[in-house]
């Protein structure tokens, strides 16, 4: 039998098949590389889509795209709990990696479910957490899992952590920000009210599902677009730029100019015209200024709203792009953080991520 440790690593590669080159698989990649000249067995834990929109799938294509780029044979096995998972982790040998089955294709992954979290722990002697972009997700083989092992970051989180550190004291700390919000997740319209405090926020620009919830929030007629309850302060209502001109996509899969005011019960809304005022202080003093993205303005079908990210390169305007869908579909230009989401728990008012403790 073997003796040597097995490190169980819990990656944040949630990419579609591909995809070759990503901010997560880099991320990853460098963690991974110093663990291999310790000779010890790695398994690696990965999540992928999600179980209840039914996007999880097996994932052998990311086995073959890791030995590319580790430069060492990654086995791929199907089961990620159970005797055969045991069993194989049993007869790896010395320096050998085997990335395990997608996490998310059981349910019990994505509720944190404590005795899921005991099977995925059962083949390791410890456990490296990275994939920064899941950092403020509580799923098994992420939150509950450390229960059962001595763990500790990867060094792609903690890179990221004194990242997001360092902008936050030389950059957030001491200039106004624009706040560019955007894409179809919950969390970046939680953001709207979670920031105050942490950013000091001049103009808030929201595009995607955000954008949707303030207008459907306000009595606005949003159609069929993707939105979700929202309640807003007067003070960060004032900061919000409320376009004119929206981009819709109409019961015939065309893309037609809506006055904001004028969406039909069948349109859906992709994009929308920017008024260049807004960027009129930040281009007279740049150096004073900050952005914060997190999340396409856009579909990628249409990017009109993208003049944003375009004016504030022009002025030299120093800030953060963050999540993965954000860098896949915008042209980056400065800092860059693959976690969207864990960045915005880093700098929400509550500064969320140091409540994950420090590693055992």
């Amino acid at each position: 039998m073997n003796t040597q440790p097995v490190l169980i690593y819990s990656a944040g590669i949630n990419i579609n098949q591909g995809v070759q080159e990503h901010p997560r698989i880099d991320e990853e990649v460098s963690s991974l590389m110093p663990l291999l000249a310790t000779e010890q067995r790695i398994i690696i834990l990965n999540h992928q889509g999600d179980f209840k929109k039914g996007t999880a799938q097996q994932t052998p294509w990311l086995a073959t795209l890791l030995a590319h780029r580790l430069g060492r044979q990654v086995a791929y096995l199907e089961d990620c709990v159970g005797p055969v998972s045991l069993e194989y982790a049993r007869r790896m040998a010395p320096g050998s990696i085997a990335l395990f089955g997608n996490t998310r294709l059981y349910p019990q992954e994505q509720k944190n479910d404590r005795d899921f979290a005991q099977q995925l722990s059962a083949p390791g002697d410890h456990l490296v957490i990275g994939g920064f972009c899941k950092l403020h997700r509580k799923n098994a083989s992420n939150d509950a899992i450390k229960e059962f092992l001595p763990w500790q970051y990867s060094q792609g989180v903690s890179s990221q952590l004194h990242t997001l550190q360092h902008l936050y004291e030389t950059l957030y700390a001491h200039r106004r920000t624009v706040l560019l919000l955007g894409g179809n997740k919950i969390e970046k319209v939680d953001f709207l009210g979670a920031h105050q405090g942490r950013l000091n926020v001049h103009a808030i620009i929201v595009g995607g599902a955000v954008l949707n919830s303030v207008l459907n929030t306000l009595g606005f007629p949003i159609g069929r677009s993707v939105h979700y309850p929202l309640e807003l302060t007067q003070e960060v209502l004032r900061k919000i730029h409320l376009p004119e001109v929206l981009l819709v996509e109409d019961h015939s899969g065309a893309v037609v100019p809506r006055h904001f005011l004028g969406v039909k019960a069948d349109d859906s809304i992709i994009d929308f015209i920017v008024d260049a005022r807004i960027f009129n202080e930040v281009e007279l003093a740049p150096d004073t200024f900050s952005f914060f993205a997190a999340g396409p303005l856009s579909t990628p079908a249409s990017q009109y709203s993208h003049e944003c990210y375009h004016r504030l390169e022009q002025a030299g305007v120093n800030g953060l792009f963050m999540g993965g869908d954000t860098l896949t579909e915008v042209r980056t230009f400065s800092n860059c953080s693959s976690g969207g989401g864990a960045a915005l728990a880093f700098f929400s008012s509550a500064n969320a991520l140091p409540s994950y403790g420090e590693p055992s």
